[in-house]
C-alpha cells in the first residue's frame, strides 16, 4: 500500500510545465493581470494570505496559462496535512480547489489519497476515478478497485483490477480478482489464463512487509490452489482429464481445505473407476461446508449406495474426513 501511495504523487510530475513555456502562451487578453496576480501569490510569505490569492486566481480566472504553476504553488498545502497524517484537512483543501479546477490533477491526487486513508470509498471512487481519467497509472486504479470491494461492487471491481494490471501485471491480488470474476460469469479460459499468470508472478514474489514467512507461505499456497483449481476446471469442462486431475490434486495438497478441489477429485476418481478415493473426496468435500459440500454429499451418498446399496458406512467416512482436516 506504502508502494503504491508513492507511485501516486511521483505519477503526477509529468504534469509540470516551465513557466518559460507559461510566459510564452500569452492567449488571454487578462495574460498581463493574471501574471500580476500569480507574482503576488508566489511572493506572498504568509501562508494564509498565499493561499487566498491562490483561491482568488483560480476563481477569478476560470482558465488560465498559469493553471499549471497555480496548482504547483497550491499543492505546497498539501505537504504538512499529508505529514501529520491530517487526512479529512487534505481532503478538505484539495476539493476547495477542485472547485475551481475539477481537472487538476494534484488536488485529485490529494483527494483520493485522502479518502483512502479515510476509508471512505464513496469518495474515492468519486475523485480516484476522475483523477485516473486525467492521469492514468496503477496506485489510482489499484485504490479505486479497492473501493469498489469495499462497497462490494464486484463488476467494478473487477473491471478496475484489469486496469491495476495494464500498469501493474504482476499484482497477484487483482490477478486473483479477476481469476473470481472470470470463474463467475463462467469465462473459464479467461480464468485460466490469469490463473497462469498469477502462478508465474508467484514464482518471484517476496514476502509482503508485515507478514511473517509462515503466513505468507501459508497465504501464497491458498493463491497458488486457488490458481490450480482455475486450470483444473477448465481441463475438466475441456474433457482433459489427466491434467485436471493434475491441477486438483496439486490445489489440494497445496490447500487441504479447499472444497473445490476434493469436489472435483470425487467426480474424477470416479469416472476412473477409482471408488474409494471418490468417497472420501466427497466426504473431505462435505465436511468443509463450502459451495460444493451440500452437493457432495449428496453425491457420497449417491456413490456409496450404488457402491454397497447402503449408507452404513458413510457416518465413518465422514469423520474420518473431519480427523484429517482437522475440522469439528
Amino acid at each position: 500500500m506504502l508502494r503504491y501511495g508513492a507511485l501516486l504523487i511521483l505519477s503526477l510530475f509529468s504534469w509540470q510545465f516551465s513557466l518559460a513555456q507559461a510566459n510564452a502562451t500569452q492567449s488571454s487578453p487578462t495574460y498581463e493581470q493574471e501574471y500580476a496576480l500569480y507574482e503576488k501569490a508566489n511572493a506572498a510569505t504568509d501562508s494564509g494570505q498565499k493561499k487566498a490569492l491562490l483561491l482568488e486566481f483560480v476563481k477569478t480566472y476560470k482558465k488560465s496559462d498559469l493553471d499549471s504553476h497555480i496548482s504547483s504553488l497550491y499543492a505546497q498545502f498539501y505537504t504538512g496535512p499529508r505529514q501529520r497524517g491530517e487526512w479529512q484537512t487534505l481532503a478538505n483543501l484539495a476539493e476547495e480547489f477542485i472547485r475551481y479546477r475539477p481537472a487538476d490533477v494534484y488536488a485529485m491526487a490529494a483527494a483520493t489519497e485522502a479518502y483512502q486513508k479515510l476509508n471512505s470509498p464513496q469518495k474515492l471512487v468519486e475523485f480516484g476515478t476522475r483523477l485516473y481519467s486525467q492521469s492514468p497509472n496503477g496506485a489510482t486504479a489499484y485504490f479505486v478497485a479497492k473501493a469498489y470491494e469495499s462497497m462490494k461492487d464486484r463488476l467494478n471491481y473487477s473491471k478496475w483490477a484489469e486496469k491495476t494490471l495494464q500498469h501493474d501485471p504482476g499484482n497477484v491480488e487483482m490477478l486473483v480478482a479477476c481469476i473470481s470474476a472470470a470463474w463467475g460469469v463462467q469465462d473459464l479460459a479467461r480464468a485460466a489464463g490469469y490463473a497462469n499468470r498469477g502462478l508465474k508472478a508467484l514464482e518471484t514474489m517476496k514476502t509482503p512487509a508485515g507478514q511473517s514467512e509462515a503466513a505468507w507461505k501459508t497465504n501464497s499456497d491458498q493463491i497458488k490452489a486457488y490458481c490450480h483449481r482455475a486450470l483444473g476446471e477448465e481441463d475438466y469442462v475441456k474433457n482433459a482429464y489427466p491434467d485436471s486431475q493434475k491441477h486438483f490434486l496439486t490445489a489440494a495438497k497445496l490447500d487441504p481445505k479447499n472444497d473445490m478441489a476434493h469436489y472435483r477429485l470425487g467426480f474424477l476418481y470416479w469416472r476412473a473407476g477409482a471408488v474409494d478415493k471418490a468417497l472420501a473426496s466427497f466426504a473431505r468435500s462435505t465436511v468443509l461446508s463450502g459451495p460444493t459440500s451440500q452437493d457432495a454429499r449428496k453425491q457420497l451418498n449417491d456413490l456409496y449406495k450404488q457402491s454397497y446399496h447402503n449408507l452404513v458406512g458413510v457416518p465413518k467416512l465422514l469423520q474420518s474426513a473431519k480427523v484429517e482436516l482437522g475440522v469439528k
